[in-house]
């Protein structure tokens, strides 16, 4: 495992050295571990921020002795330096774990926490908006990361850790878009889809691909001047022809 992270840090260093923006998939969601690593490597340790999706918060101590896995990777981040707590944002959590002491570690590192509760009570919107704040307190870049168990299992059942009661792919792919294009990212990984566990029609794995996909897309957007909030083309809004770009 340490020979596999460490070609992951390596090639993502690859990747940012050549000026490209890394989308990497996995596999657990280990590889944010050595890929954030590398990120933070590139452009300064905690300069770096995180929105990280998902249903758990990955910030074990340890699984069964080892220090790498995809329940820690967070807490090796952060236990690092290379991303401060207070740039970590985790948008999504549900179930029942983290237990208390890994709970009480997480805030006493100053991880900002966003649970299902909160959303529902409040909306995706304005979580969203608190959880961007927060990750770019004191930090110039974005970093996205998406465990598909964010989505609720009715929209993505092919994974290792499902749980019920999560977001909808329909939130997730609008906001993946909108933080690549009215924010920017400097990197993203896609993780944890199973092909096992996966329906027949493979919605888990499309789910991802329409990740990735949105990623890019609001990178060009953002690139062309299209940044205002929760743009849409006005011919998806049934609403005139597209504008290429801006006016400024």
């Amino acid at each position: 495992t340490e020979g596999s992270y460490e070609n992951i840090r390596s090639f993502t260093a690859e990747i940012l050295a050549g000026g490209a923006t890394p989308i990497i998939l996995g596999g657990d969601h280990g590889i944010t571990w050595p890929v954030a690593t590398a990120v933070a490597d590139a452009y300064g340790h905690g300069r770096v921020g995180i929105v990280h999706f998902d249903a758990h918060a990955d910030t074990a101590p340890d699984m069964r002795g080892a220090l790498a896995g995809h329940g820690t990777p967070m807490r090796r981040l952060i236990e690092s330096g290379a991303v401060p707590g207070r740039n970590f944002v985790q948008v999504g959590l549900r179930g029942y774990w983290p237990g208390p002491s890994v709970l009480e570690w997480m805030e006493e590192n100053e991880l900002r926490t966003h649970f299902m509760a909160e959303i529902r009570r409040d909306g995706f919107d304005a979580v969203l908006e608190r959880a961007l704040d927060e990750a770019l307190d004191h930090a110039d870049h974005l970093y996205i990361s998406v465990d598909v168990d964010v989505a609720d299992p009715a929209h993505a059942p092919g994974t290792g850790t499902p749980e019920p009661g999560g977001l909808t792919t329909v939130e997730m792919l609008r906001t993946v878009r909108r933080l690549a294009a009215e924010v920017g990212m400097v990197a993203m990984d896609v993780v944890e889809v199973s092909p096992p566990y996966d329906a027949g029609n493979s919605i888990t794995a499309l789910f991802a691909h329409r990740c990735v996909l949105e990623a890019i897309t609001g990178t060009a957007m953002r690139k062309i001047g299209l940044t205002e909030p929760d743009y849409v083309d006005p011919r998806a809004a049934g609403s005139g022809v597209a504008r290429t770009h801006r006016e400024h």
